[in-house]
């Protein structure tokens, strides 16, 4: 093992020391973190085992829902590439794995465990992986190791760097270098992605621009959009705004947003789409002290009454959402600390998009949504209620901005292509 590693693995080793007394405190206090624990310990289920073992796999790990979300169509065109292979599924975050098991039939998938040597271990003995792709930024050294000391091809794909981790990293350059001298290719985001790459100690001729897999059209499910259609479209009015991957740290400003709205524009609905139902009772609780009649998309059926808001509380159904919309507004970028979510979704359908000033993780995005004038920075809550009450006053504007969606969307096409080359 490269010196590098042992010092991690020490490291590692002592924080998890120095966590073992509030352990059960976290556990107590934060629920959630219960789900999945034995995997992050590196305790695999039998029932996994036996799915896995024996078989060709193809392991894709992404962190969570969004990256799984790219992650999706990948796996579809590898399963088809490499018919004779299994696809395995492994996330960092709850919300991938709710993802995955709301959209793939029969899905092989467990949590990644803890990047310790001996929690990863384990469960790269069982997969055995013919190759491991990595989703965006998850740069494991142990899971790196251990999966080409097993044979893996190591592919990175849609990979991208944020200034803050770029200044992470440059902390422990030695350690993430020899990490990033296990993967066999990387297919960046964007040129700057990959000169942040180099600069961290990537190799040049591993690397390659293959664009943004979130750039994709997603493959969508007829009958899944006839459903929601039937059961949301009743109870919203003409016309509507989709608040998508909204974080609780955002409530005060979409609160202001929806009590404007409703005041210029009598009769909007609104959907709140959490991006942690965990989040839910805190919009809940928003939404009464502003006097807002809403309802669950879990508790929606056959006959409900119209209501001015619908909360989302599903997985995997906000991208058919967003085509619900008139306008939609993507969480993560009103409250700084979290870089904002993909832009692109609500414009798959031809809705401009709002977002507020911290979607630093997408500023790419970000400019060419504004460029092509399907998506629009707002400063503040303010800001943003004058814009959409604007523009749901102007009936000329859905069919330019849909019609300005199709020209940027064919302009980023052939992502998925160049990132299927490199498997």
């Amino acid at each position: 093992m490269p010196v590098q590693f042992i010092a991690y693995n020490a490291a590692f080793l002592a924080l998890l020391a120095a966590c073992l007394p509030i352990l059960p405190l976290l556990l107590l206090f934060f629920p959630g973190k219960r789900e999945g624990l034995l995997n992050r310990l590196g305790f695999i289920s039998f029932a996994f085992k036996a799915k896995v073992y024996g078989k060709k796999n193809i392991w894709i790990h992404s962190a969570s829902a969004g990256e799984i979300k790219c992650a999706l169509e990948l796996a579809a065109e590898l399963k088809k590439k490499y018919p004779a292979s299994q696809i395995v599924f492994t996330t960092t975050g709850i919300n991938g794995q709710r993802m995955i098991k709301n959209t793939v039939q029969n899905a092989v998938a467990c949590y990644l465990p803890l990047d310790f040597y001996f929690f990863i271990k384990p469960l790269v003995k069982i997969i055995k992986p013919e190759i491991l792709v990595i989703v965006e930024t998850e740069y494991w050294p142990n899971l790196f190791y251990l999966a080409k000391r097993a044979g893996a091809k190591i592919v990175a794909v849609n990979g991208r760097f944020s200034e803050s981790s770029i200044k992470r990293y440059r902390l422990i350059r030695p350690l993430i270098k020899k990490t990033f001298s296990f993967v066999d290719l990387f297919g960046m985001r964007s040129p700057e992605d990959a000169a942040a790459l180099l600069f961290l100690g990537g190799e040049a001729g591993k690397i390659v621009v293959t664009g943004d897999l979130k750039n994709e059209i997603p493959v969508l499910e007829p009958l899944k959009k006839q459903v929601l259609e039937a059961v949301l479209k009743p109870v919203l009015n003409e016309k509507t705004v989709v608040f998508g991957s909204v974080h609780a740290a955002e409530i005060p400003q979409i609160k202001e947003v929806i009590k404007q709205l409703r005041e210029k524009t009598p009769g909007v609905s609104v959907i709140i789409a959490p991006r942690f139902l965990e989040e839910i009772p805190e919009f809940v609780k928003m939404l009464e002290e502003a006097g807002v009649k809403y309802i669950r998309r879990s508790g929606l059926k056959s006959g409900s009454a119209k209501v001015e808001a619908v909360i989302l509380d599903t997985i995997g159904e906000l991208s058919l959402v967003y085509g619900l919309g008139t306008a939609a507004f993507v969480g993560g970028s009103f409250a700084d600390g979290i870089g904002g979510h993909n832009l692109l979704e609500p414009v798959y359908f031809g809705k401009p998009v709002f977002f507020g000033p911290y979607a630093y993780n997408y500023k790419d995005m970000a400019e060419e949504v504004k460029l092509s004038l399907v998506g629009f920075k707002v400063k503040d809550a303010f800001d943003m209620a004058m814009k959409i009450n604007d523009m749901l006053a102007d009936t000329s504007l859905p069919a330019k901005i849909a019609e300005a969606a199709q020209v940027l969307l064919e302009k980023k096409k052939g992502s998925l292509a160049k990132t299927l080359a490199l498997i």
